[in-house]
């Protein structure tokens, strides 16, 4: 080896342990810098001219690709639950601790206690004061509790706006740096390019599920987990929501923009063309995907069911049953009901019994006044054991019964006389035994000679609760306008004075038994709404064990939505500290390394010193 090789050897080998030194001194300035990848250099032997050196050492990250890839899933995943977990704590903090002082169900609790005590005493003022206060207190809970849960979803429309934007400026800063780690991809200066890259994209994959894929010219493409391309060089899509004000029980999401009260994503591509993002799916984990399904679903049930434990309350207490008369029409059997008292919102149910050997089925007819009110809303449905079907009672009597023939079908016959409906089988041998036919009209006078009273109204008209469509289903957001009637409130003797002529006397038992009982025992149908354990199926039940469902069901929810976040941000922190392990910087470590470096940099300043000496001595000669 001549000497000119080996000073040119020693020269490259200096200058890439002055490499590697400038970069272990960067990973230790970089230690506790988050999202900084430890560095580390790269050599390989190179010949040029007959020399034998080092080429020019090239600067890497140390990291994981798959288990990068897998960090973005489960961040986006931490994100989702995270977010559900803290609004489900908010709702349990709303609803409050089964029990409490301040929970609805101790509310509820309260209400049909002071029925029970007015019960033992009707006469007493006290007793009927404490009625009419906690049931005040009872609707007040209520209202309070529907506004909670409409806040809750108020702040979902407002996250989902700023998630949006927040996306949207990820998206563009990643078009920059994407475009230098590219121009500079011949370069060893990627490095920092690519953390500052990983660190948008890191952020980004808080709001949505993202996958990427790096080109060979350094480029990255970024899609969401369903498949739709947000960028490739530059931003692909730029979405757009346009927030609403005002959220209420009536503002619901729709793909409809006529029928939406809440805001929607567009997803709008270099084209110029648009699409629903919430409509195909897009954002199904991360912060966004989370707070539409709280807007969106979470929340509406958690209305739904407020609302129904709202309509129940009043239905019970003022709905009359009236019974069908048995009727024989030559071989069919079945019923007669009068639907005189009926109001739009009330309903006609039809039990019977498929033959031979089948189990009791229910048709539930629904008074609306108008065709425009049809078909019910998918909220009114029940279940194949139990068919809701709206009647349109504009048309007279004659239309009313053509109306409940055709849903029916042949195996009944259904006429009327006037107000008074009939409804009979197919007769012996026939397949159809028709077992019972109940009408359910709403008492709105307080002294209407029976125990019902309309006791709560809705707030919006102090008219009474009745169910109704027309214009929108009355029961949605109902619990944020019940109130206690002002008539009743004016008037407590009403609490047992059901009759005026001849008047009831102020001692008697009867309302009040009645009333408690309605709340306490009489059993009830739900409708598929509340969704209790994931069901759309209706269900059967009294007014106190629908309050207790609710109020332990939000409980069961709450709970469930913490653990299921601490599952996830225990695999979240495991995927994190494995991808910590190559990327971390060991300040140990890289002492090690450095004293390697020190001892090849001054090795090879040895050599060049030594060449320098052996052509001097040549020269002299």
């Amino acid at each position: 080896m001549g000497l000119n090789t080996a000073l040119g050897t020693a020269i490259s080998g200096l200058h890439s342990s002055q490499v590697g030194i400038g970069v272990v001194s960067q990973n230790v300035a970089n230690a506790g810098t988050p999202g900084y990848v430890r560095r580390t250099t790269s050599s390989v032997d190179s010949v040029s001219g007959g020399t034998v050196g080092v080429s020019n050492p090239n600067v890497q990250r140390l990291l994981d690709r798959i288990v990068q890839h897998q960090l973005l899933q489960e961040s986006s995943g931490a994100a989702y639950t995270s977010t559900r977990a803290q609004v489900f704590a908010n709702l349990d903090q709303l609803y409050g601790a089964p029990g409490s002082a301040t929970a609805l169900d101790s509310m509820y609790s309260k209400f049909t206690s002071s029925l029970q005590a007015l019960q033992n005493d009707p006469s007493s003022y006290t007793n009927r004061t404490a009625v009419i206060d906690a049931a005040s207190q009872l609707a007040n809970r209520l209202r309070g509790l529907s506004d909670g849960v409409q806040q809750q979803r108020a702040q979902a429309e407002a996250g989902i706006g700023t998630a949006v934007t927040r996306t949207n400026e990820l998206l563009e800063q990643l078009t920059d740096v994407n475009a230098r780690i590219v121009n500079a991809q011949q370069s060893s200066g990627t490095a920092d390019l690519r953390d500052q890259r990983d660190r948008i994209i890191s952020e980004l994959s808080q709001y949505v599920e993202i996958r990427t894929d790096e080109r060979p010219n350094g480029a990255i493409s970024i899609t969401t987990a369903t498949g739709t391309q947000l960028f490739d060089g530059r931003p692909t899509v730029k979405f757009e929501f346009d927030a609403r004000a005002n959220i209420g029980p009536q503002s619901k999401w729709s793909s409809d923009p006529a029928q939406r009260g809440v805001g929607t994503i567009i997803a709008r591509d270099l084209s110029g063309n648009s699409s629903d993002a919430i409509a195909n799916n897009t954002f199904r984990s991360g912060e966004i995907g989370a707070l539409i399904e709280l807007r969106d679903k979470t929340l509406v049930q958690a209305q739904a069911q407020l609302d129904e434990i709202a309509a129940q309350l009043s239905s019970a207490l003022s709905d009359r049953e009236i019974a069908g008369t048995a009727v024989t029409a030559g071989a069919a059997t079945g019923f007669d009901v009068d639907l005189a008292g009926l109001q739009s919102g009330n309903s006609v149910t039809l039990d019977y019994r498929v033959t031979p050997g089948g189990q009791t089925q229910r048709f539930t007819f629904v008074r609306v006044e108008s065709a425009a009110s049809l078909p019910l809303p998918a909220s009114a449905q029940g279940d194949p054991n139990n068919r809701v079907i709206g009647i349109d009672f504009s048309g007279g009597p004659a239309s009313v019964a053509a109306q409940m023939q055709a849903a029916v079908g042949p195996g009944f016959t259904v006429s009327n006389t006037g107000s008074v409906l009939r409804i009979v089988d197919d007769g012996a041998g026939g397949t159809r035994d028709v077992v019972g036919l109940t009408a359910r009209p709403t008492q709105t006078s307080l002294t209407g000679g029976t125990g019902e009273l309309p006791f709560f109204v809705d707030g919006r008209n102090n008219g009474a609760y009745t169910g109704s469509y027309e214009g929108g289903a009355q029961s949605i957001g109902f619990a944020s306008r019940i109130a206690v009637n002002p008539d009743l409130i004016a008037d407590r003797s009403r609490l047992v004075v059901y009759n005026t002529s001849p008047a009831t006397p102020q001692g008697d038992t009867t309302r009040p038994k009645f009333l408690y009982e309605r709340l306490t025992s009489s059993q009830r149908n739900f409708t598929n709404s509340t969704g209790f354990d994931g069901s759309t199926a209706t269900s059967t039940g009294t007014v106190s064990s629908l309050v207790q469902r609710v109020v332990a069901g939000q409980g069961q929810a709450s709970e469930q939505a913490k653990r299921l976040d601490e599952g996830q941000q225990v695999a979240f922190a495991s995927v994190q500290s494995r991808f910590l392990e190559d990327t971390k910087v060991n300040v140990d470590e890289e002492m090690s390394n450095l004293i390697e470096l020190q001892s090849a940099y001054a090795a090879n300043a040895r050599v060049i010193s030594t060449v320098k000496e052996l052509l001097d001595v040549l020269m002299r000669l």
